[in-house]
């Protein structure tokens, strides 16, 4: 007997992308028309959740594990947008990345940064600075002897 594959959607998630789209305007909606987000107004219950969670991976991981670079840089973009700075994340306990700046590395970072259209402050806490160019090595003692 052959078997079949049936295209049902397994139950569970968030639904259609066209379901998503509405939530999300019908959210944006209330907010402007309830007088908007004021400065020092809390978070909505969703969006401190996901505040905590980002800044918790940021500090200990994901599953014990480290972010990727690029999951690191986009939780800091992401938390950037929802009204996060870099000294309150720092206050919170999340540590700069130090890599060497290479030019191969800020080359791959740039076209990043041009796919993905990140914040410059992302970056700074990745330990890295788009707009330099790679600080060239020096070598103590290479001086001649007088």
């Amino acid at each position: 007997m052959a078997r079949t594959k049936t295209t049902k959607k397994p139950a569970g998630g968030r639904g259609s992308a066209e379901a998503v789209a509405k939530r999300r305007a019908a959210r944006q909606l209330n907010t402007l028309l309830s007088g908007g987000k004021q400065p020092g107004d809390k978070l909505d219950g969703r969006t401190e959740k996901r505040r905590l969670r980002l800044v918790k991976e940021l500090k200990d991981g994901r599953r014990g594990r480290p972010l990727k670079a690029i999951d690191f840089v986009t939780h800091v973009n992401e938390l950037l947008e929802i009204g996060e700075t870099l000294a309150s994340l720092r206050k919170q306990g999340v540590k700069a990345r130090k890599p060497e700046q290479t030019p191969e590395l800020l080359d791959v970072a740039r076209a990043a940064q041009k796919a993905y259209g990140f914040r410059a402050d992302a970056w700074k806490m990745m330990g890295l600075d788009l707009a330099a160019e790679p600080k060239k090595k020096t070598r103590k003692g290479s001086r001649g002897k007088r």
